[in-house]
């Protein structure tokens, strides 16, 4: 004797396909369904002098500055190629980024000017890389401004005479 009755066998075979059918449309729009972006980003090579590109997806923001900061922070991640080297000290973080009139800002962590073994390049070549990887992936942009904790790196800073 059966625990269900035919009816009730295909309300719960049809339900079923229902919920696996609306759990796959789910899915595809919460992961698939969001626009990516392909990027390329360049990390200095383990092996040879220079840069290499390394090509990145990563999920479109809800803003270009949200896009910039997004692609800075897997920059700060390190490579995915073992060929290739990290080039920014360990416990570096983007503090902030905007975009005003196609020029982009990036204030970093103090951090940034601690190198320690991970890292091959000089300061200048960090920031370099920086601007080659942010300019090449947003051509938008006319210019690049990095600051570190809000001063920009070699400028004089500016002294309040107590007058």
């Amino acid at each position: 004797m059966s625990l269900f009755s035919g009816t009730q066998k295909n309300i719960l075979v049809s339900g079923g396909a229902f919920f696996l059918l609306f759990l796959a449309a789910m899915i595809f729009f919460f992961d698939e369904g969001r626009a990516r972006i392909n990027c390329i980003i360049f990390f200095p090579q383990s092996a040879r002098e220079g840069l290499t590109g390394e090509p990145r997806r990563i999920y479109r923001q809800e803003s270009a500055e949200e896009d910039l900061g997004l692609l800075v922070r897997e920059m700060i991640l390190g490579p995915m190629d073992i060929r290739n080297t990290n080039m920014f000290p360990q416990n570096t973080r983007l503090r902030s980024v905007f975009i005003r009139d196609a020029v982009a800002y990036l204030d970093f962590s103090p951090e940034i000017i601690f190198f320690d073994n991970r890292t091959r390049l000089s300061f200048d070549e960090l920031l370099a890389a920086v601007h080659r990887t942010v300019l090449f992936n947003f051509r938008e942009l006319s210019g690049l401004v990095i600051t570190i904790d809000g001063q920009i790196p070699g400028a004089v800073s500016f002294l309040r005479n107590g007058g």
